[in-house]
């Protein structure tokens, strides 16, 4: 019985300790995509990420014209967001803010293209 309760003790700890040490940690590889937000829809919680673009005051049509990269990122509630190395909230997401996305590996084929993201790291 002893040896039972010290073995669940152990695990119990080393999970607690996984937790919130990887949470903040940025992943072991090169984000997938490096933009900044040009849209917020809180409602479907997705984010449209731009590559190579100064500031969201371009318009659409000329981003879309010279075909910069675009994703729309579903952010879920298992999606980690980094603040300045503090976990957050898609709350903390803002329109301008430079980020960079590790997403599951599929995009949709559409543009801007669609995918799920796994890790957001606020830049700025």
């Amino acid at each position: 019985m002893k040896k039972c309760l010290i073995l669940l003790s152990f695990i119990m700890i080393f999970t607690m300790a996984g937790c919130t040490s990887a949470s903040n940690k940025l992943p072991d590889r090169d984000p997938d995509a490096i933009g900044l937000i040009y849209e917020i829809d809180a409602e479907s919680q997705r984010i449209l990420v731009v590559s190579d673009i100064e500031n969201v005051d371009i318009t659409y049509d000329e981003w879309f014209e010279a075909g910069k990269y675009a994703v729309f990122f579903k952010v879920t509630e298992d999606t980690i967001i980094n603040d300045n190395g503090t976990v957050s909230d898609f709350s903390s997401l803002k329109e301008g803010q430079k980020v960079e996305i590790w997403h599951t590996g599929v995009l949709a084929e559409s543009y801007p293209m669609q995918g799920e993201a796994v890790y957001v790291n606020i830049v700025n």
